[in-house]
């Protein structure tokens, strides 16, 4: 059984706050997913998601965004994927972005791209793009993101 222990980054858009989230691009596995960070010994899952959010979004730390000092939720448990049984214990930490710089930074980021809550929930894109079926199992079972209302 594969193990993770990390963070996810609840990354919200600017102006649609719980409607948007940011995604990348994974070319390696070829779908979107949100920054996930996985722990190393010495860092807080905090800490961790700081680490991979400026490296995957190419970000300064401290100065691009803000993560919330507490997470929103802590999991431990088991979730199927393709690879077979993973075991989870993640943090989700909602995220903002910091000023007009970082905004446009994102904007400018040909592998990053808002998605709507319903296309995350949902595992895909508006284009029928996939999103990783282990974070949306993750989303589904912590219930941190809620459907659009529409």
């Amino acid at each position: 059984m594969n193990h993770f222990t990390g963070s996810i980054a609840l990354l919200r858009h600017p102006e649609q706050l719980e409607n948007l989230w940011l995604a990348y691009w994974d070319a390696r596995c070829k779908h979107f997913d949100f920054v996930t960070a996985e722990r190393l010994d010495d860092e807080s899952f905090r800490e961790c998601l700081d680490r991979e959010i400026a490296w995957v979004l190419d970000l300064r730390r401290a100065k691009d965004y803000i993560i919330s000092s507490q997470a929103r939720l802590h999991l431990d448990l088991p979730v199927e994927s393709t690879d077979g049984e993973s075991f989870y214990v993640v943090e989700f930490y909602v995220t903002d972005l910091y000023g007009k710089a970082s905004r446009a930074m994102v904007e400018l980021n040909k592998d990053a791209r808002w998605l709507t809550s319903d296309e995350v929930l949902s595992g895909q894109t508006s284009e029928g793009v996939p999103v990783n079926p282990s974070l949306v199992e993750l989303l589904h079972r912590a219930d941190v993101i809620a459907k659009n209302a529409n």
